[in-house]
């Protein structure tokens, strides 16, 4: 089950990583979301509520991936690095246009 932001609950960031409070229906998880991963998103790299509120779904959609992969972190935690911003728009990219890889490999 995808992730959804927690309503009584808002993201902030201390300690130079972002927190979002996140549930999948059954279980509250704290999204961590690191200063790389916060930086690499967008131009300029920054950390700020603004950058955090702005890509919020984004990092969400990375966490609920790791979830339903088998990577979480203990004590329902789940922490997304730069590495799985990357592989996940990759991934997105990829999804989005199965076409063009089909005519690439000559189907």
């Amino acid at each position: 089950m995808p992730l959804s932001m927690r309503d009584e609950m808002l993201p902030f960031i201390t300690n130079e990583n972002a927190h979002i409070p996140m549930t999948d229906g059954s279980t509250d998880w704290l999204v961590i979301v690191t200063r790389e991963a916060m930086e690499d998103v967008a131009a300029p790299p920054e950390i700020s509520m603004d950058r955090l509120v702005a890509h919020r779904a984004l990092f969400g959609q990375v966490a609920s991936y790791k979830l339903e992969h088998g990577r979480a972190g203990n004590e329902a935690t789940i922490w997304v690095q730069a590495e799985d911003v990357v592989e996940w728009k990759a991934l997105s990219a990829e999804r989005q246009c199965p076409a063009e890889g089909d005519a690439r490999k000559g189907n």
